[in-house]
């Protein structure tokens, strides 16, 4: 049986801007906070992107309290949805979800160490993270990538 998942990809882009694609929406908010105060949200990947747009947010501020450096996050959703014989499961609602899958790729020069510190603060002090983790299986995934010439 084919699952059926939804993704959602974003990634910064000029100044504090978070652009937002997935297969039904193309959008970019200037400050993340104005998807994590979204309260009811009408599309399951405007659920998805609302974590997404949080984690971005949270990750700028935390980043900046760190001197990362972050010159960009790009930040990808999949959620496998339940399968489910009922419907009626309402579309704002995380339970729908079997598994997210979080993908943060941030670009900055700094250490693995220092970058797996602030995912790991990134976690703690995002409020939409933590409200969906509550409720679905919710892991995170730190993808660095090196310049080969400076890699031991």
């Amino acid at each position: 049986m084919k699952k059926d998942v939804v993704k959602v990809l974003g990634f910064s882009a000029r100044s504090k801007q978070f652009a937002v694609k997935t297969a039904n929406f193309s959008f970019t908010v200037n400050d993340g906070r104005d998807l994590v105060r979204v309260e009811q949200i009408d599309s399951e990947e405007l659920l998805l992107a609302k974590l997404a747009g949080s984690i971005h947010y949270i990750g700028n501020l935390i980043g900046n309290t760190l001197n990362l450096d972050l010159k960009s996050i790009q930040i990808e959703v999949k959620g496998e949805k339940k399968q489910t014989v009922s419907e009626e499961i309402n579309i704002s609602d995380v339970n729908q979800f079997s598994k997210i899958d979080v993908i943060v790729k941030p670009t900055t020069p700094a250490s693995i160490i220092l970058l797996k510190e602030w995912i790991d603060a990134v976690k703690a002090a995002c409020p939409v993270f933590t409200d969906f983790k509550k409720e679905t299986k919710t892991i995170v995934t730190l993808v660095k990538e090196y310049d080969q010439f400076n890699v031991a």
